[in-house]
């Protein structure tokens, strides 16, 4: 024998007062999003993707000798390329027993690389030819930059 149990619950009806659309906002002070358009939040968002940082010196390194390396190259760099707005990064390769491998990369493109000694003898001359080499890469770079053909595409399609 099976028994059935139904269970009836009363019909609850909203009155068009209490909807939630019609309701009072939840914020207290000022609302949380922005009353502009959609159209100008999606074009105004594009246009953030697009915006790079430009003149930053990447620090890769991960020992004590590369550490000072960077820290030297970084404000020689800074004291003698005013206007930098090409981003360079600084990788370290520690070896067991010449002390490290350091490489100086501009787009993925090598422009110095040397073998530091853990004696840290010749750190302040490395980081002066470090600095020299960008100055005279970034220079040449600049200027077959704005030499190429680019009728047809822009300087970042190339």
């Amino acid at each position: 024998m099976l028994v059935y149990l139904v269970i009836v619950f009363p019909a609850v009806s909203a009155d068009k007062g209490d909807s939630i659309e019609s309701s009072k906002p939840i914020e207290n002070g000022s609302s949380l999003e922005n009353d502009e358009p959609l159209e100008l939040q999606d074009r105004l968002e594009s246009l953030d993707s697009l915006r790079e940082i430009d003149g930053v010196v990447i620090d890769r390194t991960m020992t004590r000798l590369g550490e000072e390396f960077y820290s030297l190259f970084a404000q020689k760099l800074e004291d003698q390329l005013d206007e930098l707005k090409e981003n360079i990064s600084v990788k370290e390769r520690p070896t067991a027993l010449s002390g490290s491998i350091i490489t100086v990369f501009h787009r993925q493109n090598i422009i110095y690389r040397t073998a530091l000694s853990p004696g840290r003898k010749n750190i302040e001359e490395k980081t002066d030819q470090a600095v020299s080499a960008v100055k005279n890469y970034v220079l040449r770079w600049r200027i077959e930059r704005y030499l190429k053909d680019t009728f047809d595409i822009d300087y970042d399609e190339i």
